[in-house]
């Protein structure tokens, strides 16, 4: 269970009125992936409103990691279109994607295990000069004064998700819900725009649960959006803002969690009513 606090919900109709109101951050149209002949997204479509926190739900093989893999481009359409911060993004290399502001994150946290909790945040910075060797020799000091700052920002992270004592030790010897913290924390050094997040409360246990969120509503009221996928219900309708449900590849239904709840193809697709 989510602790009722971490949210303090809108009514469906302010929902609505900032869902209708807010361009799209990320928008993707009549998008399809077959494999071997099998329709894993049929002509599927979704928008994250900028500021927003989309929740993106679905029985299993009702193909959700297909349709993040493909808004990510971790897989490539065989139609459709991916259109981010007003630029189609189809073309471009997952660490592309990520430099145009838009990150995700794994079902299974990836964290670089021999590598301590500060070494694998420092890896999420952007741009930095010192990826040249040459501007690493000839631009010591610019290097240096960078390394420093994304020290700062690094530990200013972690030290709001808790991790600050653990920054020096080894990734590998994190629990799995502090792992996700990290892989989330470390998503933030990019300073992205959008983040999709790739069932944060799986495996993790309820206290690390209800931090996870409480992070995540701290972030969206400080401008980022973001879009989960996750089969805790109770997570998904304590901190979504607008909800699209999938059901064999294909669009089922999207409205605000108290139109979900109710919304009787959900309940007979999804809850198996």
């Amino acid at each position: 269970m989510v602790d009722d606090s971490v949210k303090q919900p809108e009514s469906g109709m302010e929902q609505k009125e900032q869902s209708s109101s807010t361009p799209s951050l990320l928008s993707a149209e009549k998008l399809c992936k077959s494999f071997g002949g099998i329709a894993a997204v049929d002509n599927a479509q979704i928008f994250v409103p900028q500021g927003n926190i989309t929740g993106l739900i679905g029985p299993n093989g009702a193909g959700k990691t297909t349709l993040f893999n493909l808004l990510s481009n971790f897989l490539r359409p065989d139609k459709g279109q991916v259109i981010f911060d007003g630029e189609p993004i189809q073309h471009l290399q997952p660490h592309q994607i990520a430099q145009q502001g838009m990150v995700r994150t794994f079902q299974v946290a990836r964290v670089l295990s021999r590598l301590s909790v500060m070494e694998n945040m420092l890896l999420g910075a952007q741009k930095q000069t010192g990826e040249n060797l040459l501007r690493v020799w000839f631009r010591h000091r610019q290097v240096a004064q960078e390394e420093r700052r994304n020290k700062e920002q690094a530990m200013s992270i972690l030290e709001s998700v808790g991790l600050a004592p653990q920054a020096d030790e080894y990734a590998g010897a994190l629990s799995g819900g502090q792992r996700k913290l990290l892989e989330i924390a470390r998503a933030m050094m990019t300073r992205p725009k959008l983040i999709l997040l790739d069932e944060p409360a799986a495996g993790v246990n309820p206290t690390l649960v209800n931090q996870i969120c409480e992070h995540i509503v701290s972030w969206n009221r400080e401008g980022m959006s973001f879009l989960v996928v996750e089969h805790n219900m109770d997570v998904i309708m304590s901190l979504c803002h607008s909800v699209w449900v999938l059901a064999e590849g294909k669009n089922l239904a999207h409205g605000t969690p108290a139109e979900i709840q109710t919304n009787s193809q959900v309940l007979e697709a999804y809850l198996g009513n």
